[in-house]
């Protein structure tokens, strides 16, 4: 599992370089196609950011409860982004379909290249017309009335983000499993540890002046953790956030829900976090936990080296056998030859 995940690491290393190659040359690294409704939305007030990859079990719930949602209150009403990562599956046909049987705003982004959660996040932020964003994986849904209570929560807070309590359930029983997202805003807390989720209502212009998702976190380890960088980022750069106590989505637990997916590179993680986020870290000298470890324990050096070493053996082994690898030196040498990067 580990070599396998650090080859596939650095394959999508290598078709963000692509990707972001695209971009340089001025074609967009993704093929559009929109319902007309979409191309008459002309100043919506939210736009709504799906990521879907081979989700198309759930793809069309998620739809049905964005469609669904009440707008009277949502000036310019609101738009969909369906930022599909090359699934392999159906998902991407399914939507196709969806949105020409409906009336709700909905444009699907085709990638070309899949690049990961982070990227796909961030093709979102580029291409949303709205001033505020709502992130939502293809797997959850919301209730009707999230996008206008966010909406007013943020308007009436002047937070760079809002988010609301979420009923997490069991994708096999259909009974729910707790509540998250349900604690207010608290950097200290936020330090210890993650508990604020991905759905949230964003000021898209803050996110951009930010950075966005971290993509690089992929090649530091795996993905995961893209959504509490994200929430320590805007605390170390001075922004805040609120909580709004009503539960306005669902969350599906389901054994490849990000909820359940275990890393064995938390160590090298965290020690990425105490070197990006050290500003954080001097503010609150009297935490007795950091990123959800303790703080009195230090990180194992022996473990990261460990790790690395596996990563260098499956690195190598890439490099012999992969594809992409043997493009990705095609593309470096195309870098040079644009003066992308130097000699």
């Amino acid at each position: 599992m580990e070599s396998i995940n650090s080859a596939q690491r650095n394959i999508m290393g290598t078709r963000l370089e692509m990707s972001k190659l695209c971009s340089f040359l001025g074609k967009d690294p993704w093929v559009l196609s929109a319902n007309a409704a979409f191309d008459n939305c002309f100043d919506p007030s939210v736009t709504v950011i799906i990521t879907l990859y081979n989700y198309s079990e759930y793809i069309q719930e998620c739809l049905d409860s964005v469609c669904a949602t009440i707008k009277d209150r949502l000036p310019g009403g609101f738009d969909v982004l369906v930022i599909d990562d090359c699934s392999t599956d159906k998902s991407a046909s399914l939507v196709e379909e969806y949105i020409h049987q409906v009336d709700t705003p909905i444009c699907l982004v085709k990638k070309i290249y899949n690049t990961g959660l982070a990227d796909a996040r961030n093709c979102g932020l580029k291409m949303a017309r709205a001033p505020f964003v709502f992130i939502l994986d293809a797997d959850n849904w919301i209730y009707p009335n999230c996008l206008e209570i966010l909406y007013q929560g943020i308007n009436e807070s002047g937070c760079a983000a809002v988010y609301g309590i979420i009923n997490c359930f069991c994708n096999k029983t259909g009974k729910g499993v707790g509540l998250n997202s349900f604690y207010e805003w608290d950097v200290r807390e936020l330090l210890s540890g993650p508990y604020i989720d991905a759905m949230a209502m964003f000021k898209k212009d803050i996110l951009l002046k930010v950075g966005g998702y971290s993509t690089e976190l992929m090649l530091v380890a795996w993905s995961g953790w893209e959504d509490y960088d994200l929430w320590l980022n805007l605390a170390q750069s001075g922004y805040s956030a609120k909580l709004v106590p009503r539960i306005v989505s669902s969350y599906r637990v389901h054994p490849t829900s990000m909820i359940n997916t275990t890393n064995i590179y938390t160590d090298i993680l965290v020690q990425y976090f105490q070197k990006k986020f050290v500003k954080l870290i001097e503010q609150y000298q009297d935490l007795d936990t950091v990123f959800g470890m303790p703080r009195s324990i230090e990180i194992s050096t022996e473990n990261c080296a460990m790790v690395q070493l596996r990563e260098a053996k499956a690195l190598i082994e890439a490099m012999e056998t992969s594809k992409f690898w043997k493009l990705r030196s095609r593309w470096f040498q195309v870098k040079k030859w644009v003066g992308i990067t130097k000699s």
